[in-house]
C-alpha cells in the first residue's frame, strides 16, 4: 500500500514533494499583478485627467474610490473562498480585475473613471483573504510565516515595480502614436497579461495538497486535514456577526487600522512633505519615495524567517503578539527620531527602517489570521483587512487637517502614536482563540526534508 511506510519502521519514509512552494509562487504572481494593476492608475493619472478633462479635485475622489470598495467587501468575498475553495474564488478574482483594468481603458470621463475604480476595488478585495486560506491549507503551523511572506512579497514587489514599469510601457513600447492615447494601450496591455496569470493559477493551484495531482501522501499529511466549514451554510451577515462579536478580532483590527494611519503617509503626504519641508524637486522626491518601498521588500522578504523563528521561541501565544507589538513601538519611535533629523535623506533613511520594519510584521498578521481563522481564514484576514484600509482611507484626511492647523513635527508625532496603539491591540492578541469553536483538528507530524 502507498502508506505501508507508517506501519513498517524498516521500510524508508519518502520524502514530502515540494508542490507548497509552486503554489505559492502562483500565488505571488497573482499578488504581484494584483498590485501592479492596483498602483498603475495613479502613475498614469495626469495623463488620463488631462485626456478627458479630470481636474484634480475629481481625480482625488477617483483615486480613493478604489479603498472604499476594497474594504468594504473583504469580508464577503473572502467568505466565499472559505466556502468554495480559495483557488476558484482567486481565479475569479484576477479575471475580474484585469477585465476592470482593461475597461479603464475605455473611460470617457470622471463618472467611469469613478465606476471602474470602484469596481476594481470589490473584484481585489477577496485576493488576499483567499490566498491566506490557500496558504493555510498547504502549510503546517511551523511555516505559515515564511509561505505567507511570500505571497505578500509578490505584492509588494509588484507595488515597487508598477510606476517604473507603466512609464517604461507607456513611453518605450507603447508610446509610438499619439501621446494621449498611451495610458489606454498600458491598461489593454495589463489586462491581457492579468488573464494569463490568472490561467497561470488556476492550472497550478489546488485548494488542498490531497487534491493535487503532483502532491505524495507524504506532503499532504504534513497539514491535518480540514472538515466542512462550519459557517459554510450561513450567510456572510452572519459570518460577520462572529466576527463582529470576537474582541480578538476587533483587536486584529484595530491593529492593522493604526498600522496603516502611520504607514500610508509614505505614498499619500510624504511627496508634500518633502518639497515643502526640504524644497525637493520632483525628481528627488520620486527617488526618496522609492527608497522606503524598496526597504518594505527586504522587511518582507526577511518577516517570514522572523515570524517563524518566533513562533519556535515563543509558542503560539506570545509568538504571535509580542512580535507585533514590539515592531510597532520600534517604528514609533522612528517617527520620533524622525522630526529630530537635519536633512531629507536622513529622514528618509528612518522612514525607511519603520517600511522595513512594518513588512516584516505582516507575514506574522496572516499568520495569526490563519490561526485563529480556523476554516475560515478568508473571513478573518478579511475583517482584519477592511480595517486596515479604512485606517488607510482616513489617514491623508486627518494627517492633511493636523498638518494644516499645527506642523509636520506633529505630524510626525501622530503617526508615533498610532503606532503605539497599534502595539497596544496587538500585544493582546491571542492566536490560541478562535473565531468559531470547531472539533480539534488531529495532530500530525510535521515531515521536514533532511
Amino acid at each position: 500500500m502507498a502508506d505501508a511506510w507508517r506501519d513498517d519502521p524498516n521500510l524508508v519514509r519518502p520524502r514530502p514533494t515540494n508542490v507548497r512552494y509552486m503554489v505559492v509562487a502562483v500565488t505571488a504572481l497573482a499578488a504581484l499583478w494584483m498590485y501592479i494593476d492596483r498602483v498603475c492608475f495613479s502613475t498614469l493619472a495626469p495623463d488620463i485627467g488631462k485626456e478627458l478633462g479630470v481636474g484634480a479635485d475629481e481625480m482625488s475622489f477617483v483615486l480613493s474610490a478604489f479603498f472604499f470598495t476594497y474594504a468594504l467587501f473583504q469580508i464577503p468575498i473572502g467568505s466565499l473562498a472559505d466556502r468554495y475553495g480559495p483557488r476558484l474564488i482567486l481565479t475569479l478574482s484576477i479575471v475580474a480585475w484585469s477585465l476592470c483594468t482593461a475597461a479603464t481603458s475605455l473611460a470617457t470621463g470622471a463618472v467611469a473613471l469613478l465606476a471602474v475604480r470602484l469596481c476594481l476595488g470589490v473584484c481585489e478585495s477577496g485576493a488576499y483573504p483567499a490566498a491566506a486560506g490557500l496558504v493555510r491549507k498547504w502549510a503546517a503551523a511551523s511555516e505559515r510565516g515564511r509561505l505567507s511572506s511570500i505571497v505578500a512579497f509578490g505584492g509588494r514587489i509588484g507595488g515597487a515595480v508598477a510606476p517604473i514599469l507603466t512609464a517604461w510601457a507607456a513611453v518605450r513600447l507603447l508610446g509610438h502614436g499619439s501621446e494621449d492615447k498611451e495610458w489606454r494601450a498600458v491598461f489593454l496591455l495589463y489586462g491581457l497579461l492579468g488573464l494569463i496569470a490568472a490561467a497561470a493559477f488556476w492550472l497550478v493551484a489546488r485548494d488542498a495538497p490531497a487534491a493535487h495531482p503532483w502532491a505524495n501522501e507524504v506532503e499532504a499529511s504534513r497539514v491535518p486535514p480540514t472538515g466542512p466549514n462550519p459557517l459554510s451554510a450561513v450567510p456572510w451577515p452572519q459570518r460577520l456577526l462572529a466576527l463582529a462579536t470576537s474582541m480578538n478580532m476587533w483587536l486584529f483590527g484595530a491593529t492593522q487600522f493604526f498600522v496603516n494611519i502611520g504607514w500610508i503617509f509614505l505614498i499619500t503626504n510624504l511627496p508634500g512633505y518633502l518639497r515643502e519641508r526640504f524644497g525637493a524637486d520632483l525628481e528627488d522626491i520620486g527617488l526618496m519615495q522609492t527608497v522606503p518601498l524598496v526597504a518594505s521588500c527586504v522587511g518582507m522578504a526577511v518577516g517570514g524567517l522572523f515570524t517563524d523563528l518566533m513562533y519556535r521561541r515563543l509558542g503560539p501565544r506570545w509568538g504571535r503578539s509580542v512580535p507585533i507589538a514590539v515592531v510597532m513601538v520600534l517604528c514609533a519611535v522612528t517617527y520620533v527620531v524622525a522630526t529630530l533629523l537635519p536633512t531629507a535623506w536622513s529622514v528618509i533613511g528612518a522612514l525607511a527602517v519603520m517600511a522595513f520594519l512594518v513588512d516584516m510584521a505582516i507575514p506574522c498578521v496572516w499568520a495569526f489570521s490563519q490561526d485563529v481563522g480556523g476554516r475560515h481564514v478568508g473571513a478573518a484576514l478579511g475583517w482584519g483587512n477592511m480595517w486596515g484600509n479604512f485606517g488607510a482611507a482616513v489617514s491623508p484626511i486627518v494627517l492633511h487637517l493636523v498638518r494644516k492647523e499645527t506642523s509636520w513635527d506633529v505630524v510626525f508625532v501622530v503617526c508615533a502614536g498610532s503606532f503605539i496603539l497599534a502595539g497596544l491591540c496587538a500585544v493582546n492578541l491571542n492566536a490560541l482563540i478562535p473565531v468559531a469553536r470547531e472539533e480539534p483538528e488531529p495532530e500530525v507530524e510535521d515531515y521536514r526534508e533532511s
